[in-house]
């Protein structure tokens, strides 16, 4: 056989086996959302990660589990990246890698059933999530009685119980918290000495994607597709038939 024949088939098979990968196909990538309103992220949510990883080839799937168990998964590699969190869960988690520009803000405040409770007295009995950052410092600093718990679910309990005069959340954890109570109306006093921002992690595997996501943020940032620019009144209209009143 002519050494320019082989020649020829082989430049032909090299070149047919390398077309099908000539594009970089899109990865698959999962995150997990702590959602309220069912299994399903809500479709702005899903909007928006999709417009955040759209310049690195990723339309991200995103899946919902309860708070602790998707944090363990994105944790161990079994999820990609988790939606949002505030700092002090984040740096709990030694594979997350946090996105440096914040992804959005907590107003934090108090919620509460009754006006006159969501003021701060000596005497008026709280409760915050367990994880709420600098917890115990807030709880000394306002002269609070505070009460730690684990779940949005349960803050909601107690309040809607009245075993509590309010509790005191972030305007991002207070969706969680309000859509899960059964009352239809609250109230928000907002308490401006406490801001806290939330990161969007990555699993470390994904440690190169992190410049890139940090620079589509700032952009979306300046875009006002994230929070920074909301009222509270729109940032407590949480879509679930429920009404917060800003006090």
């Amino acid at each position: 056989m002519p050494l320019t024949f082989i020649l020829s088939l082989l430049t032909l098979l090299i070149s047919t086996q390398a077309k099908p990968n000539s594009a970089p196909a899109a990865m698959r990538y999962s995150i997990n959302v702590a959602e309220v309103d069912g299994a399903q992220p809500q479709a702005k949510t899903i909007a928006l990660f999709k417009h955040l990883y759209a310049s690195l080839n990723i339309s991200p799937m995103l899946v919902s589990f309860p708070s602790k168990r998707g944090l363990n998964m994105v944790n161990s590699g079994k999820l990609d990246a988790e939606a949002f969190r505030f700092a002090s869960i984040g740096r709990r988690y030694k594979n997350l890698i946090r996105v440096e520009e914040p992804l959005g803000v907590g107003q934090t405040g108090f919620f509460c059933v009754r006006q006159a409770a969501c003021k701060i007295d000596e005497e008026h009995k709280i409760a915050m999530l367990v994880g709420f950052e600098r917890a115990t410092d807030i709880c000394q600093q306002l002269s609070l009685s505070c009460e730690y718990v684990s779940s949005a679910r349960g803050l909601g309990k107690l309040l809607d119980q009245g075993l509590v005069h309010a509790i005191l959340a972030t305007t991002i954890e207070g969706k969680q918290i309000i859509c899960q109570a059964k009352q239809n109306t609250y109230f928000f006093k907002v308490q401006d000495s406490l801001v806290r921002y939330g990161y969007h992690y990555v699993h470390r595997k994904h440690k190169s994607l992190v410049p890139v996501l940090a620079r589509n943020l700032r952009k979306m940032r300046q875009q006002g597709m994230l929070n920074f620019e909301k009222s509270l009144a729109q940032l407590t209209d949480y879509g679930c038939n429920k009404q917060v009143t800003i006090l």
